[in-house]
């Protein structure tokens, strides 16, 4: 780990403002003999790492280098908040004046070359400790500049496919158990085992087999961490059956209500269980208190209904049901467990063209592993970042530490191939810390701290966020990281990280003084202390004023109240998702002496009062080397200071009115922009220039839009989503010709609609017909709401071949009839319809949306014709919501035949 630290500070050494600051206050002579000094010792610490579990001297040298380079970045981080400081108090012309004149005279320059010379005295007795303890000098490059093998970005097959492996059987007496007709009350399922046996996998294939989806009309997943509350459980069922209306979501946020909240949860789902056949997945259950708060509310009818349990305790199971055995889940075979390693080990390749040449190896890695799929998948993705060569595989074989075949001994596996991990991966590993157990981890995030962080380099020609995206996928490859869930256009959206690689991440973290962990109240702070780099605080029961330290770089919140910080002005991450409703304490007033902060998420959607608002974008004005600000936040004057922060890369503040920059603001590291309300002065005096712009939402674009967004376009060449909506009525609207911009080639998402209350038509001035170039030509996501076409839109749209997700939404006064040729829509994957009142027939014909999975049709109410069904043979989910009832009983009656080969069927009532 000390070879990633010294490499992180590296990162920093070279970053721009680092550099350019330390040179022009007279330090430049000194960061160069850093610089070379940490190359010099970082060329020695992976084998020094790889050695000191053996040998004290090695793990004590190590340590030390990890503590000198903790205190380098301590200092360079103090240094550059100080010169902030100065520049506020001095003001910017004369901070500069004083430097110019005379640099070593300022207290702050004197304070820096005193730290940086004993820093200087500190690295020569680490290079003499390394001559006197014989710690390999004989390695030839630098290790974490040029690791082997390096990833290409290439993203995974689907990841269920390298999870099975000698499942098939199992999982057909899972479905055989869950679909028996000979118990027709309500019966749990349990399936038991230690960690990382495949209960999940199991499960997940169970709930997903076409004979489940067929025979139970509701159908939950829930997944229960060690810490669960009984509110949360009651909502997320409700809400896998029918969307939570807004009373339910106030009951959700203010915990003062919550014993009515609970009363009106199991009323509700007791009423609309009792009606379908369903099936519950309750998958990581670690208590049997779960069933005793859960059964009273799942109706026990005679109508085969299930729930389904994933445990490591037998107990649990055996309290939920004691008439139903719980299904032991069994180690893998040998064979087994070499088929399942060799998927992970030649994800792109036939292994067999390598069988020969690697020998008895495959085997003697499965009984290494313990047979253990879990260890074996991690162990596999080690092995495809190796050449496949009987030598490279021999010695990662040597290394596996495995005796007995229990939890502890999978640890050890995982622990090894952590150690083997490249040192630009490890601290985005141990960033996985921060989440809570089984949290559904959302990517971009996650990759814009790991920005932020300065985990990931500069390269020419990639973002540093595309660069970060390939460190996931590297991850992924192997089996650190779980994919949950994949954007249409392959990235990740959703990962997870399973239990027992949650728990090295910890671990490694607290020893390395990465991150330190409260999730309840006996945990201690000792961040004043030490060295804590990072806090995370999994609970809102401890006070987070009390989290602060001379150290601290990073605090992650959940559910805390933050009504005012003092924390370290080297603080660069502040990261909050809040639950509870907060009222005025949901935003936090922080100190404008925090200039370093890089990146600012609070996901607490209480609605402060403008007092505080204002004083929140004043102290936020201050944060000059912001990159990201996500939040929920009301507007006001104040605001607008933050287009001075020459350094945002990302600002999202959904839903709350925020205007855009003000005309020809400069702002050129910025990718992300949503959602802003276009200023009438654009139209005039010129639009914000935004070079690196990918993804932009902008409100309110009035009618004399046209001509200076096209210029703005042609000056936006990397743009790659765009939601547009216009505050205009009762006109016409003429679609833009897309393949006269820079991003016609490239664009992957288009959204563009009216704003609230406000409709119009599409298609044109003078009658004008819709044209392919209309669209960007490579779309993947369309969406088109709250307008209205003059002609239907559908021979036009169904051309777009690589469209896979296609909404129509909101619009009074829509065509009667839509319809999609034999051809059309080729790649296309998911279309919504939705509040289309005027809509009464919808036809495709036969051979039109051939990939078509799912439909999701809501409110249409006039709709009476849809199309033959029967013909899309890869539609598996269809969603209908607010139906006309003519339509309702005949597709329950004698048009039944067109909806019989869909796995999963939901009718929302009226």
């Amino acid at each position: 780990m000390a070879e990633a630290i010294v490499h992180l500070v590296l990162n920093k050494l070279v970053e721009v403002a680092v550099t350019e600051t330390l040179r022009l206050y007279g330090a430049g002579g000194q960061l160069d003999s850093l610089q070379s000094e940490l190359r010099w010792i970082q060329a020695f610490l992976k084998d020094a790492e790889a050695k000191k579990n053996l040998d004290h001297r090695a793990k004590t040298w190590v340590s030390e280098v990890r503590d000198m380079a903790y205190k380098i970045e301590d200092v360079i981080d103090t240094f550059m908040a100080e010169v902030d400081d100065h520049k506020n108090r001095q003001g910017v012309i004369n901070a500069l004046k004083q430097v110019l004149r005379n640099p070593k005279k300022l207290p702050i320059v004197r304070k820096l070359t005193s730290e940086m010379d004993a820093i200087e005295i500190r690295l020569q007795k680490i290079k003499e400790f390394t001559e006197r303890y014989g710690i390999n000098r004989d390695l030839k490059e630098d290790l974490s500049s040029n690791p082997s093998r390096p990833f290409k970005g290439v993203v995974l097959p689907d990841q269920d496919d390298l999870d099975v492996v000698g499942l098939e059987a199992d999982k057909e007496e899972i479905v055989k158990l869950l679909l028996d007709p000979n118990t027709p009350r309500r019966r749990v399922v349990s399936i038991v085992g230690q960690g990382g046996l495949g209960k999940t996998t199991l499960a997940k294939k169970a709930y997903n087999s076409d004979k489940v989806k067929k025979e139970f009309g509701i159908r939950v997943w829930l997944s229960i961490s060690q810490q669960f509350e009984f509110i949360n459980v009651l909502s997320m069922v409700l809400e896998g059956i029918r969307p939570l209306n807004e009373d339910e979501k106030a009951f959700l946020k203010d915990p003062k209500s919550q014993p009515r909240a609970v009363q009106h949860f199991a009323r509700q789902l007791n009423s609309l269980l009792k009606e379908q056949r369903y099936l519950i997945i309750m998958d990581d259950v670690w208590t049997p208190d779960l069933w005793d708060q859960v059964k009273d509310v799942l109706p026990n009818t005679e109508n085969g209904s299930r729930v389904l349990v994933t445990t490591r305790i037998s107990e649990i199971a055996t309290k939920a049901d004691s008439t139903c055995d719980p299904y032991n889940m069994r180690y893998l075979r040998v064979e087994e467990s070499q088929e399942l390693l060799l998927k992970n080990a030649f994800p792109f390749q036939d292994p067999k063209a390598y069988l020969d040449s690697l020998s008895d190896l495959p085997k003697k890695f499965a009984q290494k592993c313990g047979n253990l799929p879990l260890a074996l998948k991690v162990v596999g993705g080690r092995l495809s970042r190796e050449l496949p060569t009987y030598n490279s595989w021999h010695k990662i074989l040597q290394k596996l530490n495995w005796h007995d075949g229990d939890e502890k001994n999978c640890t050890d596996i995982l622990a090894t191939s952590y150690e083997d991990t490249p040192a630009y991966l490890k601290p985005c590993f141990m960033y996985f810390a921060i989440y809570p157990e089984d949290c559904r981890i959302k990517v971009k995030p996650l990759i814009r701290m790991w920005v932020s962080e300065g985990f990931i380099p500069e390269k020419n020609g990639t973002t540093m966020e595309e660069t970060a995206e390939d460190y996931l996928e590297e991850l992924v490859q192997r089996s650190m990281i779980q994919v949950v869930e994949r954007h249409l256009n392959g990235s990740i959206k959703y990962c997870r990280v399973h239990d027992l690689l949650r728990d090295l991440a910890i671990e490694k973290a607290k020893e390395n003084n990465f991150l330190q962990i409260i999730s309840n109240q006996s945990d201690t702070w000792c961040g004043s202390s030490t060295t804590v780099r990072r806090a995370a605080l999994l609970s809102n029961s401890k006070d987070i004023m009390q989290f602060t330290g001379p150290n601290l770089r990073s605090l992650f919140y959940f559910d805390n109240d933050t009504e005012n910080f003092s924390f370290s002005t080297t603080l660069k991450i502040l990261f909050g998702i809040g639950g509870n409703s907060r009222e005025a304490h949901g935003l936090p007033i922080i100190s404008k002496k925090m200039t370093q902060l890089r990146y600012f998420g609070n996901f607490n959607d209480a609605n402060p009062n403008l007092a505080v608002v204002a004083k929140f974008w004043k102290s936020i004005s201050h944060m000059r080397n912001l990159q990201t600000l996500h939040l929920f936040c009301g507007y006001c004057p104040e605001a607008d200071c933050i287009w001075n922060i020459k350094t945002l890369r990302h600002v999202i503040l959904p839903g709350y009115g925020l205007l855009g920059p003000p005309p020809k603001t400069d702002l050129p590291n910025l990718q992300t922009l949503k959602s802003v309300i276009v200023r009438e002065s654009w139209l005039v005096e010129g639009w914000p220039k935004l070079p690196s712009i990918r993804v932009l939402h902008l409100d309110d674009l009035p009618p004399n839009y046209k001509e200076s967004f096209c210029n703005f376009l042609i000056e936006a060449p990397h743009l790659t989503s765009l939601n547009i909506s216009f505050n205009f009525s009762g006109r016409s609207y003429e679609m833009l010709d897309w393949s006269s911009f820079p991003s016609y080639n490239h664009m992957q998402s288009l959204v563009v609609g009216g704003s609230q209350d406000n409709y119009f038509c599409i298609g044109g001035i003078n009658h004008k017909a819709l044209d392919i170039r209309s669209f960007p030509i490579h779309l993947i996501k369309l969406t088109i709401y709250e307008c209205d076409f003059q002609e239907d839109p559908m021979p036009v749209i169904e051309k777009l071949k690589n469209l896979r997700k296609l909404v129509l939404t909101n619009s009074r006064h829509y065509q009667k009839q839509i319809s999609c040729s034999a051809g059309g829509f080729p790649r296309l994957e998911y279309l919504e319809l939705g509040v289309l009142v005027l809509l009464r027939e919808w036809k495709v014909e036969k051979g039109g949306m051939p990939l078509l999975k799912e439909i999701f049709i809501n409110q249409c109410s006039d709709l009476v014709v849809i199309p033959e069904l029967q013909h899309m043979a890869r539609l598996n989910k269809l969603t209908l919501w607010v139906l006309h009832e003519d339509l309702r009983e005949r597709l329950q009656g004698e048009e039944s035949y067109k909806l019989q080969h869909i796995p999963s069927i939901k009718f929302i009532p009226n």
